[in-house]
C-alpha cells in the first residue's frame, strides 16, 4: 500500500484517488474512517472521505 503525502490516504494504485497527490512507501499507522461525518478524529484529521488513512506519511 502506499499513502498520498498530501491527503494520508492509503491505496493502491499509481495517483491518490481522492486529491492527486504524490504517493509514498514510507508511512507508519493506520486508522479506518467508516462514518466521516461524525468522527471526531476524522474532523481533527480533516478527512472528508470514508477510507484506509495513514497516521504519518514520509
Amino acid at each position: 500500500m502506499l499513502a498520498c503525502k498530501k491527503c494520508m490516504f492509503l491505496t493502491d494504485q499509481e495517483k491518490c484517488p481522492l486529491c492527486g497527490g504524490e504517493l509514498s512507501k514510507e508511512w507508519q499507522g493506520m486508522i479506518v474512517i467508516l462514518d466521516w461525518e461524525s468522527s471526531k478524529v476524522a474532523a481533527h484529521m480533516g478527512i472528508r472521505a470514508n477510507g484506509k488513512y495513514a497516521l504519518k506519511v514520509r
